[in-house]
């Protein structure tokens, strides 16, 4: 079934591709003998039609009886060229028309179709089928019309059931291994459709007497090959009710055109194509072995309805279990909740306060390393202060000073002092304990005020500043941002202290778009080698002697807070980290 749907699939995606502007018509053919052997039988007769009725594009649709089944019920296919007991099966339960019938290549189309039973040559003539009774016995499949179905009417008709075949067996097809089994002895008798050993014989498959036809009977007509049983119409040409019918008349009227003789039938190993015929031997025939085309009314209710009637009893059972069950489960469960609420909201807690500490004891640790900037940055407002204020007390002394200059004195110790103070809050703004207030903030401003506090180190270093920074604003929480562009900062003194390179230099460029802010920060110091760059983020992971290895992964927690990304990259001289982060505004 898989293959004939996989040939299906390929056969309709190559009609649409290469015929777009033709009607796609999709004839489904029953294949006994696998789809190769379909497409090679009935390609003449599709080529035929398909330069008869250029507008239209024919392909066929080789499947066995299950396929065709699903195919014919979900409206995938046009018509279908199968047996008479398919086709009344479509007829009655998918509105299938009758076209034409199939003629043999010798006698009439209402005689054309029953079974062989086929034995070895040197096995006894059969008087009675009752003899076959634990006999081995083989067919393709039960479902077979030229075939078991046909034979099975014979052999009720002389009192032997189906259920009395104890050795019977279904093989599949193709049909060529029935009489593969019989030659070789692994069954006595093969129930194949009539005309099989001959065809097979002409052609050279199996050898010639090898094989013979038992319990022959005359046929009907001028039939040419022997059978078993009765002879029944032939295969039918059927159109599916959503194709119209005049234009299913005129393909008939094309068929009907085909010669007896003609190549395209010989190939199809037909003797052209007939008007409809009775189909009461059909009918009859299933009814002598039981077969009805519709099953009766309370099966038809129980087999549609039948999904629905195990759902509803599942569901009640289900209603019955849980309505026991609902009042127990509802007072653990609660219990249960509320204490987890309780513990989730402990654990919260305790995180957040502990992820705080952490990034206050990062800063303090970064703080540490600005210490002797710092130190300097007091020590000159420091000096200053002391030296006006020496001065301005030695020329009172000496009754020099007048108040002009004693006011001009005290202005310049206020604003050193003014210098001191801001040094000094700039550390505490740097220190202090944050409640996670996020704001518009000017990212210029911001990063500005951080290099602030590593001018003294900057210019101690001898190291160049080169900045690119667009005015924009960001909702962001400052003072951990701050946190780490200063981080980034640091590490790039600190490896430009280590570099040989004579240019030393940090590069921050920050650009944004309409959705994303980016800021790349790059210096030209030692680089970073690869191993350092897979373990960059990962915890207690620190090139530096005195580090504890959580700068950076402080550092990607708080850029993921803000829903951003950061990453570190080589360059040929130095490192460069880029972050991005969503331009979103403050909520109202």
């Amino acid at each position: 079934m898989k293959t004939n749907l996989l040939i299906f699939a390929v056969s309709l995606f190559l009609s649409f591709s290469t015929f777009a502007e033709q009607k796609l018509v999709r004839i489904g053919v029953l294949a006994f003998n696998g789809p190769a052997y379909t497409l090679t039988r009935w390609q003449p007769t599709i080529d035929y039609l398909n330069y008869a009725l250029p507008d239209y594009h024919f392909v066929i649709v080789p499947a066995d009886i299950p396929t065709l089944d699903n195919l014919v019920s979900s409206g995938l296919i046009d018509f279908t060229l199968t047996n008479g007991i398919q086709f009344l099966m479509y007829k009655y339960n998918h509105q299938a028309v009758k076209m034409l019938n199939l003629n043999p290549f010798h006698g009439d189309a209402k005689h054309a179709i029953g079974s062989a039973l086929i034995a070895r040559a040197d096995e006894p003539e059969i008087v009675t089928l009752k003899a076959l009774r634990n006999r081995s016995i083989v067919s393709v499949s039960e479902n077979a019309f030229g075939g078991f179905k046909v034979m099975l009417r014979e052999f009720m008709s002389e009192g032997v059931e189906q259920g009395d075949l104890k050795k019977l067996s279904f093989i599949g097809y193709p049909q060529q291994n029935l009489l593969t089994e019989v030659l070789k002895g692994e069954a006595d008798f093969a129930i194949a459709p009539t005309c099989l050993l001959e065809r097979k014989v002409r052609d050279g498959t199996i050898p010639a007497n090898a094989l013979k036809v038992v319990r022959r009977q005359v046929p009907e007509s001028a039939f040419t090959c022997h059978t078993s049983s009765q002879l029944y119409p032939n295969w039918t040409l059927a159109r599916m009710k959503h194709v119209p019918a005049d234009y299913a008349n005129h393909i008939a009227r094309i068929l009907l055109t085909i010669p007896p003789t003609s190549q395209i039938a010989v190939s199809g190993l037909y003797g052209g194509w007939s008007v409809p015929i009775d189909d009461s031997a059909i009918y009859q025939l299933m009814d002598e072995i039981g077969l009805s085309i519709q099953p009766s009314y309370l099966t038809r209710i129980w087999m549609e309805y039948r999904g629905w009637f195990m759902v509803s009893i599942g569901l009640l059972l289900l209603f019955v279990c849980y309505h026991l069950r609902v009042n127990y489960l509802v007072h653990v469960r609660s219990a249960q909740l509320r204490e987890e609420i309780e513990q989730h909201k402990q654990t919260t807690d305790q995180l957040e306060r502990e992820t705080n500490q952490l990034f206050k004891a990062q800063r303090i640790l970064l703080s540490g390393e600005l210490a002797s900037g710092v130190a300097h940055e007091l020590n000159q407002p420091l000096m200053a202060i002391s030296t006006y204020a020496t001065g301005c007390r030695r020329r009172v002394e000496r009754s020099k000073l007048n108040q002009q200059e004693l006011l001009l004195a005290l202005e310049k110790i206020e604003q050193q002092t003014l210098n001191a103070s801001e040094i000094i809050q700039r550390m505490r703004n740097f220190m202090k304990i944050h409640s996670h207030d996020k704001k518009n903030v000017s990212i210029r401003s911001l990063i500005n005020n951080t290099l602030l506090t590593f001018q003294h180190t900057l210019k101690r270093q001898h190291i160049q500043i080169n900045t690119d920074i667009c005015d924009t604003c960001i909702y962001i929480d400052p003072v951990l941002i701050q946190q780490v562009i200063a981080n980034l900062i640091q590490n790039s003194i600190d490896a430009l202290k280590v570099s040989s390179n004579s240019q030393k230099e940090i590069a921050i460029r920050v650009d944004d778009d309409e959705q994303v802010l980016t800021i790349e920060l790059s210096d030209s110091g030692c680089g970073i080698s690869d191993a350092q760059l897979k373990q960059l983020f990962m915890p207690f992971q620190s090139s530096k002697p005195e580090g504890l290895g959580l700068g950076m992964v402080i550092c990607k927690r708080i850029i993921e807070s803000h829903n951003g990304t950061i990453s570190a990259y080589q360059q040929a001289l130095g490192t460069r980290f880029h972050i991005t982060l969503p331009l979103t505004v403050e909520e109202e």
